[in-house]
């Protein structure tokens, strides 16, 4: 037999060795090493060069004293961070407490930035190189709480500090800012706030300068607000991009700003419709460096202002013009300002501008197949082409039925016959608005002239030649035309002094039914074609009124609004059914209460609603 003694409670000889050595040793000696290892960090945050192995040998003696003795994870780094790693965050915090109070005594809000900068990468390699790894949340916590968050406001509001940086166009330092306080996202707000103040005030300052200018600019000029608003947005975007990290308060703070001042100017939608139409059409004065992302400026630009359907209408009728008149400069570049539209207003809305494009794509090939089945060239002496628009695709206008001049009357009856063959239940309306023609026009013997006219110049200038001497009541009854604004701008285009195609007699701007009109028969010009311009075409007048096929359409819109919110909850109360129909409608336009409330009392005489006799102020939906 023989005795083995108990050692359940005896502890290995690796783990004694190092419980004997804190007894002994490290429990009367650990401050001093503490002490010692504060004084180097200190000295060298002073720029004093210490031994960087030894510092992370004594370290090491605080971290495999607890891994050793230590029984779980929580207890082993316990002796590190009791022992050492609070007091060197507590001691860079003083020293950092101190520095910056200097700083920004003396240093400008670049200066201190880029200090604050180094200081943190100090810190970051300090402990990578000697320090253990948990210390550095900690530790560059506390510095940039010191450093950054105590002093966020007075260091940001000092006269070179974030406004500064902005106006000057600082966008090493506005990065710097960024990738500083971005470390702990919740302090962005601020300065977003602050990015969306200095955004706002240079956007008002292009406003008024416009309105104060407004009516002395010459017409050259009339893009002056759209391509400042669209300069502006260029850049700071790039700075949301570039320096902020696309950060999405950056993002917001920029689209409040501009939301807020864009919307001050109410023919905005309209310039930007206008200049979108100068940026597409071909041989416009409006020269861009790059189309696509001028093209993704306006739609940013049109993300932000209130009044959409203002610059979906206008946009739709001056595409009409591109398309039918073939002044699109680029087929590709239509097409994706429509995908870019699309991305920002949905499909609704642009399905309407790409059947438009289809329309123009399938008239090219009925026209193509309508000349196998009657040469208009070989039979009528002219060449005729057609495009046939969808009502629902295309805007909608008031126009006036005319007699069809007898020199097309053949090529369109074989159309309508030709049409009708392959589309029996469609039905076909002349829109002599829409069109042009080139007309050889004989002034005298010796001059011939090919001018580009409007389809109702051409109508006018055929009534010559059956008479030499025509009043204006006589073209009205020649052409079965009713006289309006749109129809004397293009009659008194002709009779321009500058042009002087037409001689009109009294020569005059005004015109009367009983004004008379002839052939100039001096006519001279050089050119063997000339185009006839339209003077005074309303349509691109900027009106900030709305216009009324505008008005009456958010008419029905604030309906539909209406009823799908009462049809919804049955019983609403009058604000609660305000506030609905205003949230339905602010991606399309801005609602007015006193509207909302006019339309409530039509509906309630159409039936669809009730006041409820229990309650005022109470609505009931009618089934």
């Amino acid at each position: 037999r023989f005795y083995t003694p108990s050692t359940e409670n005896v502890l290995d000889l690796k783990k004694q060795g190092y419980k004997l050595f804190d007894d002994i040793v490290f429990k009367h000696y650990s401050q001093y090493a503490r002490d010692a290892i504060l004084s180097a960090i200190n000295l060298e945050r002073n720029q004093e060069e210490q031994d960087r192995e030894l510092l992370k040998d004594s370290v090491t003696v605080f971290v495999d004293l607890g891994y050793n003795i230590g029984e779980n994870t929580a207890v082993k780094l316990r002796y590190y961070e009791q022992q050492l790693q609070q007091d060197i965050v507590k001691d860079a915090g003083n020293f950092y407490r101190r520095q910056a109070t200097t700083w920004l005594r003396e240093d400008s809000t670049s200066a201190y930035l880029v200090k604050c900068q180094k200081a943190l990468d100090a810190e970051t390699d300090r402990v990578k190189a000697y320090l253990h790894r948990s210390t550095l949340e900690h530790l560059v916590k506390k510095c940039y709480t010191e450093l950054l968050k105590v002093h966020q406001s007075a260091l940001l509001n000092k006269t070179t500090g974030l406004y500064y940086l902005l106006e000057e166009k600082q966008n090493e330092d506005l990065k710097r800012v960024h990738d500083l306080y971005s470390r702990y996202p919740q302090d962005l707000p601020p300065i977003g706030e602050m990015f969306r103040t200095q955004v706002q005030k240079e956007g008002k300052a292009i406003v008024k300068r416009t309105n104060e200018a407004k009516g002395k600019s010459q017409n050259d000029e009339k893009h002056v607000l759209v391509t400042d608003l669209i300069t502006l947005h260029r850049h700071y975007d790039t700075v949301v991009r570039e320096c902020f990290g696309h950060h999405q308060v950056f993002q917001k703070a920029l689209k409040a700003a501009f939301e807020s001042f864009i919307n001050e100017n109410d023919s905005v939608s309209k310039l930007l419709a206008l200049y979108a139409h100068d940026v597409l059409k071909k041989g416009s004065k409006v020269t861009v460096e790059n189309v696509e992302k001028t093209l993704d400026h306006v739609v940013f630009l049109y993300g932000y202002i209130r009044d959409k359907d203002v610059f979906d209408h206008d946009y739709q009728q001056l595409l009409q013009e591109r398309l039918l008149k073939r002044k699109c400069s680029s087929e590709a570049n239509e097409r994706a300002m429509i995908a870019k539209l699309k991305s920002e207003a949905g499909y609704q809305w642009t399905n309407k501008l790409e059947g438009m494009f289809k329309d123009v794509g399938v008239s090219k090939n009925l026209t193509g197949l309508f000349k196998n089945f009657f040469n208009t060239e070989e039979k009528c002496g002219l060449t005729f082409n057609v495009n046939v628009c969808t009502h629902g695709f295309w805007p909608s206008t008031n126009y006036t039925s005319s007699k069809t001049p007898e020199a097309l009357k053949m090529a369109t009856d074989n159309f309508k016959e030709f049409y009708h063959r392959r589309y029996a239940e469609r039905e076909i309306q002349w829109r002599m608005d829409m069109g042009e023609a080139e007309v050889l026009v004989r002034f005298n013997p010796k001059t011939e002239v090919r001018l580009s006219v409007s389809s109702y110049q051409m109508a006018f200038l055929l009534v010559f030649n059956k008479k030499k001497i025509v009043s204006f009541q006589d073209i009205l009854d020649a052409t079965g035309l009713k006289s309006d604004t749109t129809l004397q701008n293009h009659l008194l285009s002709l009779a321009h002094p500058k042009l002087g195609v037409l001689l009109k007699k009294p020569n005059s701007r005004t015109l009367d039914r009983k004004h008379k009109f002839q052939l100039n028969s001096n006519f001279k010009c050089k050119m063997r074609k000339i185009t006839v311009p339209i003077i005074n075409v309303i349509r691109h007048s900027v009106n900030p009124t709305v216009d009324p096929s505008i008005a009456i359409q958010r008419r029905c819109q604030m309906d539909a609004a209406i009823v799908r919110a009462m049809k919804t909850k049955k019983r609403m109360q009058h604000m609660e059914l305000v506030n609905e129909v205003t949230a339905q409608l602010r991606a399309r336009f801005s609602a007015q209460p006193g509207m909302i409330k006019k339309r409530i009392e039509h509906l309630i005489e159409q039936e669809y609603l009730e006041r409820d006799p229990t309650a005022r102020g109470v609505y009931k939906y009618l089934a």
